[in-house]
């Protein structure tokens, strides 16, 4: 059922078919052959669909478009530049430490990649990046905020999965500083050869005056994990504090869009959110035919009798979910891949909160690679730069991240520590 299943999957990948749509044809097929009434493919979808924790997905898709246009993203950039202009490497510093900021509230990479790059992209130029240059830095930097809390996939993960995703939040902390710092380490290696990116003196006045701009905006993120660390309310609750919040300081403080502009705002998080529900819907179809046809626990078996090493059978994943990556973008490959492979990890021993975040890291860096990389492809757009030339610049910093990548396999306390450190409520 299994070979069924991918070679179905992969026709429809080959003839340019919308996953989501691929996922249904790979379903009813899957049905007909086994003799069950089409109804329960009904019943399985509405099942995966009516989950509580899945409100997060949409609140928080919008407090990223509220935030874009509500002058949250400018004033957030403009502190990490009072923060980190100094540093080597100027403007790029800035970049990567905004999108810390940024991917912090909003948990989308594309949003990231979006805002960001229009901000910053054009002054980068100015100070001696390339435009490739410039747009690499900006589209890398996304990756952080699939990582840090709030964070789409780490949602996606813990639904279809069952994992709590308030301890998938708190796990992905500590991990999303360490991209930002290797990426930023990397990004002083590389203006130190190519004298790219002039600094400038560091000024507490200017500090402060930034500070004093975007304190508001900077009580957001301490609303959401502060939130659920403190046990006051779930991630899901978090995410309607964080959008209540939100509209309110753009609308009644900053006062930088009109209300007449949240018409749109809701429509463009209502298509990503329908996006995401009709894969949701159709992959808990394909998960349940997969598991009556006992595929999980045959799996299980053969990978155990490869190896029950817990360091090697991470590397053998991940390097299997980077070949996925490739080919797949990271909202369905979360959820076609994560009920297969939690039960493999988990039966070696491995923390599923563990993994949840390494497989969003893992697949986040699909998004920047060829050749269906999202973010690629928003990076070119928002840069104005070849494909050809954007992966070009970003080969220093692919080889950043594979290293975290390795560091967070050999060292699983550095993602595990902080939650279970932290007692958190619920989804």
């Amino acid at each position: 059922m299994l070979w069924i299943f991918l070679g179905i999957l992969f026709a429809s990948l080959a003839l340019g078919l919308p996953i989501a749509f691929g996922l249904g044809v790979a379903a009813v097929v899957m049905a007909l052959l086994s003799d069950i009434p089409l109804s329960i493919m009904i019943e399985q979808s509405i099942r995966g669909v009516n989950s509580f924790p899945l409100l997060a997905i949409p609140f928080f898709i919008l407090v990223g478009e509220v935030m874009s246009n509500g002058g949250i993203a400018r004033r957030l950039m403009e502190l990490a530049g009072a923060l980190v202009g100094f540093v080597r490497g100027g403007l790029g510093q800035v970049a990567i430490t905004g999108s810390m900021f940024f991917g912090g509230i909003s948990g989308s990479a594309v949003a990231d990649t979006a805002a960001t790059g229009a901000m910053m992209i054009p002054s980068m130029t100015k100070q001696g990046y390339t435009a490739p240059q410039a747009t690499a830095i900006n589209t890398v930097s996304s990756v952080i905020g699939i990582i840090i809390p709030p964070s789409i996939p780490l949602i996606l993960f813990g639904i279809v999965t069952e994992t709590s995703i308030s301890r998938l939040f708190i796990a992905g902390i500590v991990p999303g500083i360490l991209i930002g710092f290797g990426l930023m380490a990397t990004t002083f290696i590389m203006a130190t050869i190519g004298h790219a990116g002039q600094t400038r003196k560091f000024r507490f006045d200017l500090l402060w005056q930034a500070f004093k701009a975007a304190w508001l905006a900077l009580v957001l993120p301490v609303i959401v994990i502060g939130g659920i660390i403190g046990g006051i309310f779930t991630a899901t609750e978090a995410a309607v504090a964080a959008l209540l919040y939100s509209l309110f300081i753009s609308l009644v403080i900053y006062r930088e869009f009109h209300i007449r502009e949240l018409w749109g705002m809701l429509i463009r998080t209502a298509r990503l959110t329908g996006m995401v529900l009709l894969l949701l819907a159709f992959a808990t179809v394909i998960a349940w035919f997969l598991t009556i046809n006992m595929v999980p626990q045959t799996l299980v078996t053969q990978v155990q009798a490869i190896t029950q090493d817990p360091f090697l059978l991470l590397l053998i994943v991940a390097g299997l979910l980077l070949l996925v990556g490739f080919v797949m973008d990271l909202t369905p490959a979360m959820v076609i891949m994560a009920p297969m492979l939690t039960p493999i990890v988990t039966s070696v021993g491995v923390d599923p909160v563990y993994f949840g975040v390494l497989m969003a890291f893992i697949l986040g860096i699909g998004l920047l690679t060829p050749p269906v990389g999202t973010c690629l492809y928003v990076g070119c757009g928002v840069g104005k730069v070849s494909m050809e030339q954007l992966v070009k610049a970003m080969l220093p910093y692919y080889a950043a991240l594979l290293v975290v990548l390795v560091i967070l396999i050999a060292f699983p306390g550095i993602v595990t520590w902080l939650p279970d450190l932290t007692a958190v409520r619920g989804n």
